[in-house]
């Protein structure tokens, strides 16, 4: 009995062992020489790393880019290069070309302002003391981008999180959730990354890029305005885009607005005790209803793919709901000492010209409108340019 139990504890150190090895290598040695058409769900700080808008594997002096989906570049142009991720294809690419400083996004499809803002800053900064990863600093300057289409829910279904963990939901229990919840970091996460990355990357092959993702967005182009289209201006012409769109969010009550806002509110509150010194600027990204020259009433879509129907909603309650949640975004940014960049006008005088979203994800920018944006980001890093009242 001895002899067997001594053989077992032999062996699940040995594995332990080489399981520490391998991972320490897989990390330090072979992820920074490979260059990766696609980055398979690394964990954070691996994907990071692998990311191509800065100039080496480890960022230096670098610009991080916080939100969702926008801050990690879906949209048609990583449909255009069929998801090589080793070219440029969003905002944080553009800004790195037009400024020549490192730029990192630390964006995920789907975080709201807790997710977004507090959970992944804290677990890929505090990842890099894991022996298996390079140090990396704290971000020079930090840009949020806070999308006006789904970020409000995504906060309620976060805090419906709060209140089923402290039986209440108001500023102390989401600050209380936020400390214990997102903002720390489990030591026993450094020894899990190279099992995460394996199944990350099973899961990858099995359901993601290549056919199948391009399958998902077949293209719905413009055509004539007709049932079932949403009318909008285009260079002087009326056109028809054969999808609802997502708006500010029309169905959000009163008190529901209020709550979003109130999670937005205080994550930034604990970014700014964690960064307190740092710079920060809170863009404002526009929904795909409130960037186009509406022509009469238009089919919104209150859920996060944009799908043919859809609800109804004039385009002046688009415009309305639009300003009202931007200066509910600029009351958080400016109590908390960041800078607000409304991006909507400058996008707006672009979409009178051209599309900017589409034609295959009209949820997320074509590489217009992410160009646009990159190009805005620069300017405002550089002067603090930019609309910041709302109007």
């Amino acid at each position: 009995m001895r002899r067997v139990l001594g053989n077992g504890a032999l062996l699940i150190l040995s594995l332990l062992v080489g399981y520490f090895v391998i991972q320490l290598g897989f990390f330090r040695l072979l992820l920074p020489s490979m260059r990766l058409t696609v980055r398979p769900h690394l964990p954070e700080l691996a994907d990071v790393l692998v990311q191509t808008s800065k100039s080496q594997y480890v960022p230096r002096d670098y610009i991080a880019l916080l939100g969702d989906s926008y801050a990690e570049g879906t949209g048609d142009w990583l449909l255009d290069i069929r998801g090589n991720e080793a070219q440029p294809f969003h905002s944080a690419h553009v800004i790195y070309e037009l400024t020549g400083r490192d730029v990192v996004s630390f964006g995920r499809g789907g975080a709201g302002s807790a997710e977004a803002i507090v959970l992944r800053p804290t677990r890929i900064l505090e990842s890099s003391r894991c022996i298996s990863f390079p140090r990396i600093g704290i971000p020079n300057r930090i840009v949020i981008y806070f999308y006006e289409g789904n970020d409000l829910k995504d906060n309620l279904a976060f805090a419906r999180k709060v209140e089923a963990a402290q039986g209440r939901v108001d500023t102390a229990a989401v600050d209380a959730y936020l400390k214990s919840n997102y903002g720390v970091f489990s030591s026993w996460r450094c020894q899990s990354y190279l099992g995460d990355t394996i199944g990350r990357m099973v899961k990858f092959a099995y359901q993601w890029r290549s056919a199948r993702y391009h399958e998902d967005f077949p293209p719905h182009p413009v055509g004539p305005v007709g049932p079932g289209t949403n009318p909008i201006e285009i260079a002087g012409q009326v056109v028809g885009i054969p999808l609802a769109l997502q708006g500010p969010p029309l169905e959000l009550s009163d008190a529901e607005i209020a709550l979003g806002g109130m999670v937005l509110d205080r994550s930034l509150a604990w970014l700014r005790n964690r960064f307190a010194a740092l710079l920060i600027t809170v863009v404002y990204v526009p929904s795909p209803l409130s960037v186009y020259r509406l022509n009469g009433p238009v089919l919104y879509s209150a859920g996060q793919r944009h799908e043919p129907g859809g609800e109804t909603a004039s385009d002046a309650a688009v415009n309305s709901n639009s300003t009202r949640i931007c200066k509910l975004v600029r009351q958080a940014a400016l109590r908390h000492g960041a800078h607000l960049l409304d991006a909507r006008p400058e996008l707006r005088a672009l979409a009178e010209k051209t599309l900017i979203h589409g034609p295959r994800d009209w949820g997320h920018f074509n590489e217009a409108g992410y160009r646009a944006l990159g190009r805005m980001v620069t300017h405002h890093l550089a002067d603090g340019s930019g609309a910041a009242d709302c109007d």
